[in-house]
């Protein structure tokens, strides 16, 4: 007799029909990631936006060319001072109830700022000091942000999770720019900086819904409790240490490190000119500098839809291409752009380009970095992406007034080019899966 159960006979081999759940649905289907999901996209909105909305203000205050770089370099600052101890400080803490009270300080920051905007009492020296104060507030919770997702994904759909991150983010950023660019018009810069409160309150609200799975003790840092202690300075400066030495001590995270920090700064020269551009060079406002600037953002959302329905990808050839060759070529394509609807063309084609980059980067860096560390290198990450931000604006406040915006960004996409694509055509990169 046959060893077959009789219902299993019965019912047939498995249908060759039927199809493995959706990643995306799978993911969204759980009701905590999906708050999470949502709450991160709106704190994404906020800061893809701030950028914008800084800079063009002070498009309108003053025509010196080098003062968006400056305002740039205020906004940028604090991710270069912060986001490090930030991702220490996420290690030792509860995720959520930092997420929760650093949310709380940038809301009230920005609706402050939209009430000196409201009274007309800005200027590029009040400009200046917000956004220290606001970059200050906002880059704290980055790290922090990164850091969770492990926590409420398994980890084979981390590279899921880390397209649906893009996507959204990017989604949020093109709404927000395009939204912004329009409030702007219709009621001034005050406008735009109040919808942006309005995206960190909601931001606020939803991630109070989420629930975090408590940490185990192997994924606590050895000076857990040291917050309120004597020492506990040092304690934080010893971990930032840690952190920095695993991160940087081998491949490939030492290399995804580096490369966050070489595209950070040259990706924030072209979020400093473009607004310039479009002001001068294509004569058009804000709300098309939004536009514009949020065709990134598009490409980006449809390539990151596409990689978050994927089982699997080489990432390790992605990071060669796509970001080895792609986010540099891009900056270096755009400077070309003699128009509005050329430079969105080209926008586009450089989001595509960069979903595929960003989600191959940052699944390998978050599955090749254990649980205790996962703070501290997702701070070092954002040290790179964010902290960078004062190099990109140096390096634009130095070359825009002698060479121009589009020829500034001609340049530094060529330099970026030419650093990173030594870096990621090597077998060690490639060969990751």
């Amino acid at each position: 007799m046959s060893d077959v159960p009789a219902d299993a006979a019965a019912a047939g081999p498995p249908s060759t029909t039927e199809r493995a759940p959706s990643p995306v649905r799978e993911l969204l289907g759980e009701r905590n990631f999906r708050r999470f999901f949502v709450s991160q996209v709106f704190h994404a909105g906020v800061n893809g936006t701030l950028r914008f909305a800084f800079i063009w203000l002070i498009v309108t205050l003053t025509d010196w060319p080098s003062a968006e770089g400056l305002v740039a370099l205020a906004l940028g600052l604090p991710a270069m001072f912060f986001s490090a101890p930030a991702g220490a400080w996420s290690d030792r803490v509860d995720r959520k109830q930092m997420f929760v009270r650093w949310t709380v300080a940038s809301t009230v920051a920005l609706a402050a700022f939209t009430v000196v905007l409201a009274v007309g009492a800005a200027t590029p020296l009040v400009a200046g000091v917000a956004a220290l104060v606001i970059g200050t507030v906002t880059t704290v919770n980055f790290p922090n942000i990164q850091a969770m997702v492990p926590l409420l994904v398994p980890r084979d759909r981390l590279m899921n999770a880390a397209a649906l991150q893009n996507g959204g983010s990017q989604a949020a950023g093109f709404s927000g720019l395009a939204l912004g660019g329009l409030a702007i018009r219709l009621f001034g810069d005050a406008g735009g900086f109040a919808l942006l409160t309005v995206l960190s309150a909601a931001s606020l609200i939803l991630m109070l819904g989420v629930e975090l799975p408590a940490a185990t003790p192997s994924e606590r840092p050895d000076d857990e409790g040291a917050a309120g202690r004597p020492g506990a300075r040092e304690g934080l400066l010893a971990s930032i240490v840690a952190g920095a030495r695993f991160g940087f001590g081998s491949d490939p995270l030492r290399t995804l490190l580096l490369l966050s920090l070489i595209l950070g700064g040259s990706f924030s020269v072209m979020q400093i000119s473009m607004p310039r551009v479009v002001s001068d060079e294509y004569e058009r406002g804000p709300a098309w500098a939004g536009v514009v600037l949020g065709a990134f953002g598009v490409g980006m959302l449809v390539s990151s839809a596409l990689v978050a329905s994927r089982p699997t990808m080489r990432h390790g050839r992605n990071i060669a291409l796509y970001i080895g060759i792609g986010l540099g070529f891009g900056q270096f394509a755009v400077s070309f752009a003699p128009n509005e609807w050329y430079a969105m063309a080209v926008m586009a084609a450089w989001g595509l380009n960069a979903g595929v980059a960003i989600a191959s980067h940052r699944t390998v860096m978050q599955t090749s970095t254990p649980p205790e560390m996962m703070g501290r290198v997702m701070g070092l990450m954002m040290l790179g992406f964010g902290g960078a931000l004062p190099i990109g604006a140096v390096t634009q406040t130095l070359l825009a007034p002698a060479l121009g915006p589009q020829l500034t960004m001609r340049v530094v996409g060529a330099a970026t080019m030419a650093l990173t694509i030594p870096l990621t055509f090597r077998r060690s990169i490639i060969a990751l899966r």
